[in-house]
């Protein structure tokens, strides 16, 4: 029997893996959305939405295999940007059920009988274009994508790229209701101080855990380095284990966040960081008192790989 996520926390370090969306659209599987509207207007209608895991799940079954090879324990189901609300924007509505399944078994498949597969679940847009009025519908929307994936077989959530409190604790609600483990990391942006909605890491980590995550921290905007910060004041803050996913993008202090980046999304290669930043966050990682560690956009295999051997070497 696979241990809980819960369980392999207690006994070291987990490595997750790293970003797919991203790379899958640097091979050309998934549409990146600047060619049909500006980045940054709120309506993401189809930009980087999972519909790859049925038209090409060879592509994503193989960079699923890329992870598992570089040492990744835990495998995320593509279902980032999974609800049947995003979809229908991009055109996939009535496929939501057959995608958000069809990533779960793809996963399954790689991790095999001893790797843990987690599901992404990622804020849904509408906070942030229509405002909190619209959380009823959003907890229907978590409710049911939630459901599909329990029904799929997943091992766990990770709950991801929140730019808001309020949003992450409905999503947090929805999946302590369903009765699978949460890991909640959120997205600081466009500061690394406050969420969008004026919460501190600190306080974020306290509300996260009352509510039930079983593991709180950050993901992705930001590159290790610069993510350090802010998970130190949520390891302070709680006694669960912290998560930590950062980007392999770098950011700047006037623009901490990657995707504010004028670079973002279509020249993102003159911005990434080195491997050595994941090797070097992986030796961090243990004295840090970080459990998860793994990678956001930008992160490919070489930078898990990078990172388990900072893991390993930390350990000697």
């Amino acid at each position: 029997m696979r241990p809980s996520i819960i369980e392999l926390m207690k006994t070291g370090v987990v490595l997750g893996d790293g970003g797919y969306l991203m790379e899958l659209e640097r091979r050309g599987y998934v549409d990146s959305g600047s060619r049909r509207e500006a980045v940054g207007t709120g309506r993401g209608s189809g930009q980087f939405t999972p519909e790859v895991a049925i038209e090409h799940p060879d592509a994503l079954r193989g960079l699923h295999a890329e992870f598992h090879k570089a040492g990744a324990q835990v495998l995320q189901a593509l279902t980032f940007y999974g609800t049947r609300e995003k979809l229908s924007r991009a055109g996939y509505g009535d496929q939501a059920d057959e995608i958000n399944g069809a990533a779960v078994q793809i996963a399954r498949e790689v991790a095999g009988a001893t790797g843990l597969v987690a599901a992404s679940i990622s804020r849904t847009q509408l906070f942030e274009r229509e405002g909190p009025s619209t959380a009823a519908y959003v907890r229907e929307l978590f409710t049911e994508q939630i459901r599909l994936l329990k029904e799929a077989g997943v091992d766990f959530l990770i709950l991801e790229t929140f730019f808001r409190l309020d949003e992450m604790l409905i999503a947090l609600e929805c999946g302590m209701e369903s009765g699978l483990p949460c890991v909640a990391t959120v997205s600081f942006r466009p500061v690394i101080t406050q969420t969008v909605d004026g919460v501190s890491p600190a306080d974020c980590a306290r509300r996260l855990v009352d509510g039930g995550a079983c593991a709180v921290g950050g993901n992705c905007e930001q590159d290790p380095k610069r993510m350090l910060a802010f998970l130190r004041q949520m390891r302070a803050a709680v006694d669960v284990p912290i998560a930590a996913q950062p980007a392999a993008f770098e950011t700047t202090d006037e623009l901490p966040t990657f995707t504010r980046m004028p670079q973002f999304p279509d020249a993102m290669e003159i911005i990434q960081v080195s491997r050595k930043a994941f090797y070097d966050f992986g030796m961090l990682a243990r004295n840090e008192g970080i459990q998860y560690v793994g990678g956001c956009c930008g992160c490919n295999a070489a930078y898990i790989r990078e990172l388990s051997y900072g893991l390993e070497d930390a350990s000697k």
